[in-house]
């Protein structure tokens, strides 16, 4: 299981930082790796609703969220993909700061082919998804602050 965790401060209260990930259809407003978000489930919010995720430059993945405190917590696992992953969850606490809000993201993944998908984790997936996740942050940042929607990798 590799393990990836990243945060970030951002000069906006938990509400509004909130307000952005409890939004499970709003994803592509501030992750330049989504082009599309979609809620598939009646429930809109709270643990179990469900939504899908289509990515650039192609592929998709769906989702479930599996902890959910307003304002403080909110936590997802895939549960079909196109990705070449047989396990992934992450989630996002939310700290008041001084000024604004603290998230702290951690995922956790296993990817499929056993030791070639260690190998292929070790050579390049690792390093690209550390990429996707420190632009997704700086998405959530630029909107809760304010800023532009259009959002750069």
């Amino acid at each position: 299981m590799t393990v990836l965790e990243a945060s970030i401060e951002i000069a906006a209260s938990p509400t509004r930082v909130w307000e952005l990930l409890g939004t499970l259809d709003a994803l592509e407003r501030y992750d330049p790796g989504v082009t599309r978000s979609i809620i598939t489930s009646t429930e809109r919010t709270g643990i179990g609703a469900t939504r899908q995720c289509d990515l650039k430059p192609g592929g998709w993945f769906r989702e479930c969220v599996t902890s959910w405190e307003p304002e403080r917590s909110i936590g997802f696992e895939l549960f079909e993909c196109t990705l070449p992953v047989s396990r992934l969850r992450h989630d996002y606490v939310l700290t008041p700061i001084r000024g604004g809000t603290r998230v702290a993201q951690r995922m956790e993944y296993r990817l499929k082919f056993g030791p070639l998908g260690a190998l292929m984790d070790a050579a390049l997936v690792r390093r690209r998804w550390r990429a996707g996740i420190d632009a997704f942050l700086r998405g959530l940042k630029q909107l809760a602050e304010g800023k532009p929607d259009t959002v750069e990798p």
